[in-house]
């Protein structure tokens, strides 16, 4: 029996600015979805949704415990802004049964979009957050790119393979 290792849960996470300036946390980022546009192709036996190599819009929810000056830095509507989350995936091996640990890292360019300032209480945090609608993300972990899209420049990377590289080749 192979020896296979299965992802059981992230165990915490860090969100840094460009720079590599950590930045903050909050309790859970919600990563953006990546849905292809679909074209409708009219056949024979009935109409089917093919999907395109490009994606629609992608948006990004960022969680701040405290909205700060670091947090503020990121909400320009004209520049790009760059956020790397960082976190630590818990894996169990099938045949031993031990845990053993990697990174996983998302990076994401974009612009921010909407702003939630939070609330002020007393003895707590303000669960601040922002959304950023993307240009660019790259998720990895330590040897392999899972996935990288660059909207400004066609790139679309799927486990190391980019799948635009038919069409490129004639453009």
């Amino acid at each position: 029996m192979a020896t296979t290792t299965i992802p059981t849960q992230i165990i915490d996470f860090n969100i840094y600015n460009g720079q590599n300036k950590l930045m903050g946390t909050g309790d859970e980022v919600t990563l953006p979805k990546i849905v292809s546009k679909a074209y409708t192709v009219a056949l024979a036996g009935g109409d089917i949704d093919l999907p395109g190599l490009t994606t629609e819009n992608m948006e990004m929810e960022v969680p701040f415990n405290v909205f700060d000056k670091e947090v503020a830095s990121i909400m320009s509507i004209s520049k790009v802004n760059t956020l790397i989350v960082r976190s630590c995936e818990q894996k169990a091996d099938t045949k031993t049964h031990n845990l053993s640990y990697d990174g996983i890292k998302v990076t994401v360019r974009g612009f921010t979009k909407e702003v939630d300032l939070g609330t002020l209480k007393r003895s707590d945090k303000m669960d601040s957050k922002i959304t950023m609608t993307l240009t660019y993300i790259k998720v990895e972990d330590s040897s392999t790119v899972f996935l990288e899209i660059d909207k400004f420049n066609g790139t679309f990377i799927v486990n190391g393979k980019d799948v635009r590289e038919g069409i490129n080749k004639y453009l």
